[in-house]
């Protein structure tokens, strides 16, 4: 029997990236398969209850070289951080108390940790998990016992580079966080329940702002605005990227709390805003904050070169909420002279009598000067 060449057997076998079943069964074959199999099948690991977890364990346990393979993790849900990060088997020795780094330890080439829906409270010296390798990290509904550790576990990655928080809680406040400078942080998001006086605090003690060229926020109350809009004004010199979801809801006529501001955002190429229109509202804060972007007839610095607008819209009202009138003008203000994408996406919710057809054929008429140069795009969530 003739041999495939390694090649194109690789080739092949990429093909089954989502097929775990699959792969699983190629690893078998020989040897010569066995790497390009578990390329695809340790890649990217999942735990979320403790049957798994254990499984995890005690793989790596037995075979240790497998986890030269995983580069991204997820904790999350029903899985304690003592079904992971402890030994399957614990053992009543001391250096068994400190779960994290048995697992570190197996997954040098590790580049993503997601921690969703976790307790790591009773989880000590969360300073020890440094990890050289890992890039992203995201934290998402897990509970500290003080916000200090959620500073030292985020100062454990000394090349992370996308972080992203949402909904930390902690009991107490007793330890100052360690304020170090993380220079290689470039990507930073702040989802939801997470303003706090005491992460912008950190954040901009740390210097984390000044090398932030992506930033993701969701305001949703003016106690959020008045957090995130001073940050904003600090890191806006470096921003070159800024997805914003302005959840806000209740009133008739949604204004631009004076606190918010686009002025420092000098070198904005991308910007992408999120948010409802709710039935009889209207959005001003819209126009009003793309009218915050500095010109060169106002700054002393160049105005920024804005190359992709996207306005996400989740439609439970009227398009006439939107001032279109006043989003033509600021458009074609000197910081949009680049503009090569207007991108309109629209979530229709059940209720509004409208198809996208529809839509789509009324933001294109009330965006005509910006149509006709064919950089408008209406799509449907």
């Amino acid at each position: 029997m003739p041999k495939v060449p390694l090649e194109l057997s690789d080739f092949i076998i990429d093909f089954l990236h989502n097929d775990a079943r699959s792969l699983a069964v190629c690893a078998r074959v020989c040897r010569a398969w066995a790497p390009a199999a578990r390329f695809h099948l340790f890649r990217s690991i999942v735990l979320q209850n403790h049957k798994l977890s254990s499984s995890f364990q005690r793989l790596l346990g037995s075979r240790p070289e497998l986890g030269l393979y995983v580069r991204h993790l997820t904790v999350a849900k029903l899985t304690t951080a003592a079904d992971v990060f402890l030994p399957a088997k614990p053992s009543s020795s001391a250096e068994d108390t400190d779960a994290f780094p048995h697992v570190f330890d197996h997954l040098p080439h590790l580049r993503s940790l997601t921690l969703a829906h976790m307790d790591l409270k009773d989880v000590k010296e969360l300073r020890s998990l440094r990890h050289a390798s890992l890039t992203d990290v995201t934290l998402s509904y897990c509970q500290f016992a003080d916000f200090a550790d959620i500073v030292d576990l985020v100062n454990s990655f000394p090349r992370l580079a996308t972080l992203s928080l949402a909904g930390l809680t902690w009991k107490e406040e007793l330890r100052p966080p360690a304020a170090r400078p993380i220079p290689s942080l470039t990507s930073l998001a702040l989802v939801r329940e997470v303003y706090t006086e005491r992460l912008f605090e950190w954040l901009v003690a740390a210097g984390l702002h000044t090398s932030i060229t992506a930033l993701v926020a969701r305001c949703a109350s003016e106690a959020d605005t008045d957090l995130f809009g001073p940050f904003l004004k600090l890191a806006g010199p470096t921003l070159r990227e800024l997805d914003l979801d302005w959840s806000f809801t209740g009133d008739k006529t949604i204004e631009l709390p004076p606190t918010v501001s686009l002025a420092a955002c000098s070198a904005l190429e991308s910007l992408h805003l999120r948010f409802p229109v709710h039935y009889s509202t209207s959005v001003p804060w819209v126009v009003s904050l793309l009218s915050t972007l500095p010109t060169q007839a106002e700054e002393p610095t160049p105005a920024p070169s804005i190359r992709a607008l996207t306005l996400e819209v989740r439609l439970l009202g009227g398009l006439a909420a939107l001032d279109w009138d006043g989003l033509n003008a600021v458009l074609a203000a000197p910081a949009f002279r680049t503009l090569g994408a207007l991108n309109v996406s629209v979530n229709l919710w059940p209720g509004v009598h409208r198809d996208m057809a529809e839509v789509e054929g009324v933001v294109r008429e009330r965006l005509a000067p910006f149509a006709k140069r064919g950089v408008v795009q209406v799509t449907k969530i």
